[in-house]
């Protein structure tokens, strides 16, 4: 099997970019059966956060889905003209494919380098793509190594040092946009992971006059409501923009939930200054917003300077990359071993059956006395010693080649030569 991996993340694509090739949680597994039914019997996994989108397939050696059929998919399934993303896209294959994954669910691939949502959101890909069918041995072995990965980095180094995450750095250009959270009302708008969090690094710093808390699920608010927040009717948000000094969003809307419209009857007041910051993909406020003169739009691409001024000489990579080598290492030769086991126990059963008909049409030829059946015994044992001595030096290579990058090859023309059929996916963990 061969594995694939395609797609976009705030390393190639700006966030208006990202946000129109973004699949929602709800519209994973309608993603999922679309891939899977389309190339049957391939594997895949599709990563989709704020900050990527991410297919993951494995295929036949010579099998489809190939690079440019997966691009193609894309523009289909997102309508959206292949010159709008193509410079875009960037692609991964075999042991490239492993590394990648790895250092996304490591953290060294985030926009925030160690925080730590990734790592339950690789874990939810995963566990989307296990319940729609279409992941099993191969992207399934993949993916759990991943999680080891990421849980060996975060417990052996200080990727994670501090728990940066999107949050607290939304939190601190915040702090940055006032001067300071004291005397001030927050509004705080979704009631997701990140919002979450949000509304903890709030309640730590412990200096905002108000923070407010506005979600469609008026449910869903209360249940993620902290101590001293205040719960905002959705109908009352254009109010609550008016009351507040700053806001930050994330939802899961697919459409703008702040207008621009809005924030500018909120900054009517000539000495109104209003720092907005969207964590959403897609985005929660309209762009347009970025033209009006009292209001600071930022969006999570705007993040970034403030990332690397937070995490400058905080992080030791370097470490985190010699784990990922290690892990690659152990990975690559349990694949490949177990990529060569199909075909070299294919090999010994068709030997095996030769050998059987050969006796078989050999004990019918022979005369029949007392020690028959012990002749017969001792010309199946020797029999299949022999097999045994001319295979394995053959399987010896064979397991040998299987750890080198030409694996592939060798095992098909082994099954080409011994007539023993199309190889099998490898078996499951």
């Amino acid at each position: 099997m061969r594995i694939l991996c395609t797609g976009i993340s705030h390393k190639t694509a700006p966030v208006a970019l990202r946000e129109r090739l973004a699949i929602s949680g709800d519209a994973l597994p309608a993603a999922l059966d679309n891939l899977s039914s389309r190339w049957a019997g391939c594997e895949f996994v599709v990563v989709s956060t704020c900050n990527r989108t991410e297919i993951y397939a494995a295929r036949p050696l010579h099998g489809s889905p190939r690079e440019h059929e997966l691009h193609a998919w894309i523009a289909e399934y997102f309508s959206v003209d292949p010159r709008d993303f193509s410079h875009s896209l960037f692609t991964h294959s075999g042991a490239s494919a492993a590394r990648h994954l790895f250092e996304v669910a490591s953290g060294l691939d985030s926009l925030v380098p160690g925080e730590g949502q990734i790592v339950s959101q690789v874990k939810e890909a995963h566990a989307a793509a296990v319940n729609a069918g279409c992941c099993r041995s191969v992207l399934g072995e993949l993916f759990q190594t991943s999680l080891h990965v990421a849980k060996h980095a975060r417990s052996e180094t200080n990727i994670a040092a501090g728990k940066v995450s999107v949050a607290s750095v939304a939190v601190q250009c915040l702090c940055d946009e006032l001067g300071t959270l004291e005397g001030k009302t927050i509004l705080a708008i979704g009631a997701g992971k990140i919002n979450s969090l949000v509304l903890r690094r709030l309640a730590a710093e412990g200096k905002a006059h108000r923070i407010l808390l506005a979600n469609r699920s008026a449910q869903k608010a209360h249940a993620l409501c902290i101590q001293g927040a205040c719960i905002v009717e959705w109908a009352d948000l254009p109010a609550a923009i008016m009351q507040s000094d700053a806001i930050i969003s994330c939802t899961s809307s697919a459409s703008p939930v702040i207008t621009a419209k809005m924030l500018a009857q909120a900054c009517a007041a000539p000495t109104r200054r209003l720092p907005v910051i969207d964590l959403a993909v897609p985005r929660d406020v309209e762009d347009s917003a970025r033209d009006l003169a009292h209001v600071r739009l930022l969006n999570i691409d705007d993040l970034e300077a403030v990332v690397r001024r937070t995490l400058e000489g905080r992080r030791d990579f370097s470490t985190v990359q010699a784990i990922i080598d290690d892990h690659m290492k152990q990975y690559l030769a349990s694949f490949r071993t177990r990529l060569a086991a199909p075909t070299i126990d294919a090999l010994y059963d068709r030997m095996r059956r030769l050998a059987s008909q050969e006796l078989e049409a050999a004990n019918a030829r022979l005369s029949t006395h007392d020690d028959a059946a012990a002749d017969a015994e001792i010309m199946q044992k020797a029999m299949h010693r022999m097999i045994g001595r001319i295979l394995h030096p053959a399987v010896a290579n064979l397991r040998k080649w299987s750890q080198g990058d030409g694996a592939e090859i060798y095992l098909e023309a082994v099954r080409k030569l011994f007539d023993l059929g199309p190889g099998e996916a490898p078996p499951k963990p």
